[in-house]
């Protein structure tokens, strides 16, 4: 397949965009403007924004295994609805868990034929994974294999991969020193949780009470301690979802001390904060939580620097497993992987905190840099991936959980006006139709280059 991609706009710096056009064959990006073939077909991009497709480099699509909360068609298709051409899936809740070549090996057939965009699969390292004699050769083929990073907890409710001591860490980071890789860190201090946990009254319905027991003091403990120790071993690592502006804090001390750490963070700890969640509840129930209003504000002024990506940390689950009496006991997401890019494009670009080209960095450049894709998905450059999203930014339109095309339709976002939507998304130059039954399912592995 051959064609031009017509009467576009693209981001030249800052906010500023002109007029292209795009030739795009068998999935690659050919050339631009006066270099694009006369005699190829053309399609009319409508003066529409062409941005680079969005990866989301943290998402929880639980296939297989607990596919009554997500899977991948629909997760993939829910993807495509808000322009993400990849994403990076979690191991941890999917059965068995990838902390195993093997595990790999049946996730990828399992997979296989049923996703709408590409995917890149994060392996995982969790105290039952060191119970193996032969963990550090699981890590070492995992990493061979294309995972893009290696998943721990300091702080787990998840019997199927529990949590890391420090002790293990020391352990881990080491070993992944010696093979290059990255590490990524949910990052709060299990003892400061059990004790805010044991100091909670229960059961609790104030929401107040959940993110009063898992404080950004947790948070910013595992940064540091975790962050040190990787500093001290000469590790790789990423802090997933920071929730905080004090948490960032810590990041950037680390940073400037030469640590090789970078870090993510996601729309609801940017929107929401503690009185959203006691006015909302459970919907809004996440791990981290929310924070208060200071620390909302503080993690907005990290973004872009410290914190180098947005991710959605896409988690539903079943209504039931959210109606629950006692907050403590409820699930802790919520889907997110469709609203990454209508986030930013309306508290950031449109609230004046992004620019455009800020934005496509954190939407995508900085995870593929990171994660060993950027080979391919090189944004808009040619012989790069022809992965684009087609967005008017000025279409204003309101969230209704029941149009998300995830499984999960509980949102903290339910009833708020976005500033820009997507109109089409093209994954490697075929453009895919979230809605349409027949759209070919042709998401491929995209093995991470280390």
């Amino acid at each position: 397949m051959a064609f031009v991609l017509d009467n576009v706009r693209v981001v030249t710096h800052g906010n500023a965009t002109r007029v292209a056009r795009v030739a795009i064959a068998d999935g690659v990006v050919r050339a631009w403007d006066a270099a694009c073939p006369n005699d190829w077909p053309r399609e009319d991009g409508g003066g529409l924004l062409l941005l680079p497709g969005v990866i989301d480099p943290h998402v929880h699509f639980d296939d297989p295994g607990y596919t009554n909360r997500e899977d991948f068609p629909h997760g993939t298709r829910a993807a495509i609805a808000g322009g993400v051409t990849t994403v990076c899936d979690m191991p941890d809740t999917c059965v068995p868990p990838v902390t195993t070549a093997a595990a790999l090996t049946a996730k990828c057939a399992a997979l296989a034929g049923r996703a709408c965009c590409d995917f890149a699969l994060w392996g995982g390292v969790s105290a039952l994974a060191l119970e193996q004699p032969a963990w550090r050769e699981e890590m070492a083929a995992l990493w061979r294999a294309g995972v893009i990073a290696f998943k721990t907890y300091t702080l787990s409710g998840m019997d199927t991969f529990p949590q890391l001591t420090y002790a293990q860490y020391r352990e881990v980071l080491r070993h992944a020193a010696e093979l290059g890789a990255l590490v990524g860190v949910h990052a709060e201090d299990a003892a400061l949780v059990a004790a805010g946990m044991a100091a909670a009254v229960r059961p609790a319905t104030d929401a107040r009470a959940y993110a009063a027991a898992r404080p950004v003091a947790a948070e910013v403990t595992a940064i540091r301690r975790v962050g040190e120790l990787a500093g001290e071993l000469g590790a790789r690592l990423h802090i997933v979802h920071v929730s905080s502006g004090s948490g960032a804090d810590e990041i950037a001390r680390l940073q400037r001390q030469g640590v090789d750490i970078s870090a993510e963070t996601c729309p609801q700890y940017l929107a929401f904060t503690t009185d959203d969640l006691a006015r909302l509840g459970a919907v809004l129930k996440c791990a981290p939580p929310v924070r208060s209003e200071d620390e909302r504000q503080r993690l907005w002024s990290h973004i872009g620097t410290t914190i180098s990506m947005l991710a959605s940390d896409h988690a539903p689950c079943t209504p039931a497993e959210k109606n629950t009496p006692d907050i403590f006991s409820a699930y802790g997401g919520m889907p997110g992987v469709e609203l990454i890019l209508p986030f930013a494009l309306t508290y950031g670009y449109h609230a004046r905190r992004l620019t455009l080209q800020a934005l496509t960095g954190l939407l995508g450049g900085a995870a593929a840099a990171r994660y060993g894709l950027a080979r391919r998905k090189t944004g808009l450059h040619v012989g790069g991936d022809a992965d684009f999203v087609l967005v008017d930014t000025e279409r204003t339109w309101t969230l209704a959980g029941a149009d998300l095309h995830s499984k999960g339709r509980l949102t903290p976002f339910a009833g708020a006006q976005f500033r820009g939507r997507v109109a089409h998304t093209f994954v490697r130059g075929a453009c895919v139709a979230p809605d349409d039954p027949t759209t070919p399912a042709r998401g491929a592995f995209l093995r991470a280059e280390h």
